[in-house]
């Protein structure tokens, strides 16, 4: 066998290639693949969220709701904002930027129903005032 031992069990468990597989590729090959995927999993998206338009009890409430489900809070509309989560008074000039960016804008339910089904809208927009 080409690979060391360590390359080999890394690939044994992060991959689908088989023994013969295995025997003829390089150390250099094997790297390359076990690269790919660390960046492949660096790319994967952590769910992030904005939350605007909330009096400051309700925004501290779904603040608390996100932290505890492992979603990353951003304090504004950034680039990779997954969703502009809006109340009653969200700012229209929030909620447009958010949209040229292509952020999916939701409301409180569908903010509850992302958590506890998992289910990501396929709407754009889930939002009405």
């Amino acid at each position: 066998m080409n690979l060391s031992e360590k390359l080999s069990r890394i690939l044994r468990s992060k991959t689908d290639l088989d023994d013969e597989q295995l025997e003829q590729m390089t150390e250099r090959e094997g790297w390359a693949i076990v690269y790919s995927l660390r960046s492949q999993e660096a790319k994967k998206k952590k769910v992030e969220v904005c939350f605007t338009g909330f009096s400051p009890a309700d925004k501290k409430e779904l603040i608390q709701i996100a932290n505890d489900n492992d979603i990353h809070i951003a304090k504004s509309v950034t680039k990779g904002l997954m969703f502009l989560c809006c109340g009653g008074n969200a700012g229209p000039s929030k909620m447009e930027k958010a949209e040229r960016q292509g952020v999916k804008l939701i409301d409180k339910e569908t903010f509850f129903n992302i958590i506890e089904t998992g289910e990501i809208p396929t709407a754009n927009t889930v939002y009405s005032k």
